[in-house]
């Protein structure tokens, strides 16, 4: 056969995208497209957070649409428990399993478990709420699963946006609920390989900076390929809760992913989750900021640390 001057195959290497307002309408929709449900099964790690303000955004539209829902464990750095997951897929009827990149970071395991899941017909949703860059620059995760889904304003300045990508046929009627493509800011409308290298570099500077504290702070992840959406860390030496009310008086934009878990998780059952969740503090690490703000930032990190460690001795 000969060769064409250029590409012809339009379907080679396609990824069909569905805008949303927000990741949770995109997930809703896909839950949607892969029924009629009975009594299957929608399998989630055991890392879900809950706020007031905002509810849970993998977990509510399960619940909305009353379909039964279970956890697999984790580690106390959020890695996949391998053997809880072969568990849940030998006891539960899987529909689906979902996979969280949390804050852009590929798990260990990521291959093996998407190919138990796979091994007995389960379909795999890869949750990039964080990792859209990671997926998008590096092109590590997003392609193993039978659809991925994108949140736009967790990594870019824009005030919504959510998104579906297919890479099987599974689900694929969610994307006739998708909005006219001139709805939502696309992602790939910014310099995604410019903001990717920030949010790296940003990440390795504090990487370095927080060997003076660790004592005080563990880094959850060390960076190496991925694009990070925010720095996990686990304050071990002084209140989390009162070191970012500290650090956010201070003018400083952290937050703690997720410092609330969602009740269905029990204690008990999976005490690594709690456990990181009592202890876990995210540092911006975004595009905006600059080496000299995280030296300010560490600085102020550092005293608070010393001050709140004092006050609870």
């Amino acid at each position: 056969m000969l060769i064409e001057k250029s590409p012809k195959r339009t379907t080679a290497f396609a990824r069909p995208v569905a805008l949303f307002n927000r990741a949770r309408d995109a997930f809703s929709a896909y839950l949607r497209a892969l029924g009629p449900w009975h009594d299957e099964v929608v399998l989630l790690p055991a890392y879900v957070g809950w706020s007031p303000r905002e509810g849970s955004g993998v977990l509510d539209p399960v619940s909305q649409l009353g379909l039964r829902y279970a956890f697999y464990a984790l580690d106390d750095r959020l890695k996949i428990d391998v053997a809880s997951v072969q568990r849940c897929l030998d006891q539960y009827p899987v529909r689906l399993f979902v996979i969280i990149h949390f804050f852009g970071f590929i798990d260990p395991a990521y291959e093996e478990v998407v190919g138990l899941a796979q091994k007995v017909g389960v379909t795999v949703l890869e949750d990039e709420a964080h990792a859209m860059l990671t997926d998008l620059t590096t092109g590590r995760c997003g392609r193993l699963g039978d659809a991925a889904l994108f949140s736009l304003h967790k990594l870019l300045p824009v005030p919504l946006g959510g998104a579906l990508v297919l890479n099987t046929d599974r689900g694929a009627s969610a994307a006739h609920e998708g909005l006219p493509i001139d709805h939502i800011p696309l992602p790939w409308s910014a310099d995604l390989f410019g903001i990717s290298g920030r949010r790296r570099d940003n990440y390795w500077y504090l990487q370095a900076r927080l060997k003076d504290l660790e004592q005080d702070v563990t880094i959850l992840r060390p960076l190496s390929y991925e694009v990070p959406q925010s720095m996990p860390v686990l304050i071990k030496t002084a209140s989390r809760d009162m070191l970012y009310a500290a650090m956010n008086d201070a003018g400083y934009g952290c937050v703690s992913l997720y410092h609330t878990l969602v009740s269905d998780i029990d204690k008990a059952a999976f005490p690594s989750a709690h456990a990181v969740s009592r202890r876990i503090f995210n540092l911006p690490v975004h595009q905006d900021v600059m080496p000299e703000q995280l030296d300010r930032l560490v600085d102020c990190l550092a005293e608070n640390i010393i001050m709140l460690g004092a006050s609870g001795r």
